[in-house]
């Protein structure tokens, strides 16, 4: 072979690694969350392995000069202990800009108010998860979403200040209870030093009524202790005949840290939806988590609900995604031993 015909060959075999390292930067992250859980719903006991919100994440960005990049993502869950298929970048994906300005998407992503709750879930993805009594009425999930039709501005960091505001433009297609037309959520943050205030208010454009909800959050960090706390209001919830329901839940959580050990525990209550007695409840979880190194983590957890008479809320739900629930009015209780390996 000429040297002029071998210099050809090696410019085409690396053609594509050269047209790949000009298509800006990728980066692959996931978590894998497996538990194995002993469950009570009142009346059966379930052992099984649970796959706690597992997912591989694909994302990137390109400079596009003068401190704009272009940003993208694409996550998906990992049903680990399903065969069962699960679409595609059916978690937070998106695509947008960033820039000195914030960051603009759109796509499907979790609301600010959804977020502003998970920034104090001390059990977040395991039993005990504070979904289980803030996202709504019993098992019903009105204002922990993750819909599709999400045009979102973050802003900067100013000083400690942050601020997401989102709009849906159709939530039909999601786990909101009745057809909706709109939706609109906004959160704002506070994060300096030990302390952490966070605020949302998210409200849906229903075809019969709208509904809306705000949260308030609170942490703060001194030595190896940290503590948690939300209070929440939801109105207008549950439509029957004319009667507009309202509910009120609050939590408390605290954690400390002992070298490798992290010994944590949470209450939440959610009070009695207006108009209908005894559909309150309490959660309290309990656990050890072992830091097996910086990206493996191995706990322990117990978790119990208290259910009034009508209610029949589940201390394993959220994203811990095996929930066998509770039946109504029943205590509902868990062990759990599982393992978190994030990459």
């Amino acid at each position: 072979m000429n040297k002029k015909l071998l210099a050809l060959a090696i410019a085409a075999a690396l053609a594509p690694a050269a047209a790949l390292a000009d298509g800006g930067n990728v980066k692959i992250t996931g978590s894998m969350h497996v538990s194995l859980d002993s469950l009570d719903t009142g009346t059966t006991s379930n052992t099984n392995v649970s796959s706690n919100s597992s997912w591989i994440k694909f994302s990137g960005d390109e400079s596009l000069g003068n401190g704009l990049k272009a940003i993208w993502q694409v996550d998906t869950t990992v049903a680990l202990d399903d065969v069962s298929s699960t679409a595609f970048a059916d978690r937070n994906s998106f695509a947008g800009l960033s820039g000195g300005f914030g960051t603009v998407i759109m796509g499907k992503h979790d609301t600010p108010m959804k977020l502003t709750g998970r920034s104090v879930d001390l059990f977040g993805d395991q039993i005990g998860d504070s979904r289980n009594i803030i996202m709504g009425t019993n098992t019903t999930n009105m204002f922990d979403l993750r819909p599709q039709n999400v045009v979102a501005y973050v802003s900067p960091d100013f000083s400690g200040f942050s601020g997401i505001a989102a709009y849906v433009t159709n939530l039909d297609n999601n786990a909101a209870t009745d057809a909706s037309i709109t939706a609109y959520s906004l959160s704002a943050k506070y994060a300096s030093g030990p302390l952490m205030l966070g605020a949302a208010y998210e409200s849906h454009d229903l075809v019969t009524t709208d509904r809306d909800s705000y949260r308030l959050v609170a942490g703060y960090t001194f030595g190896d202790f940290k503590v948690v706390g939300l209070y929440q209001s939801q109105r207008d919830i549950v439509a029957v005949g004319t009667n507009l329901e309202d509910q009120d839940v609050w939590g408390l959580g605290g954690a400390y840290k002992m070298g490798a050990y992290t010994i944590k525990a949470q209450y939440y209550q959610a009070d009695d939806v207006d108009n209908k007695s005894d559909t309150g409840t309490n959660m309290f979880a309990l656990g050890v988590d072992y830091a097996l190194s910086k990206r493996t983590t191995a706990y322990v957890a117990y978790a119990q609900t208290d259910n009034d008479a009508a209610a029949t809320y589940s201390a394993f739900g959220g994203g811990h995604l095996d929930n066998p629930g509770v039946v109504v009015g029943d205590t509902g209780r868990g062990y759990s031993l599982g393992m978190i390996h994030k990459f």
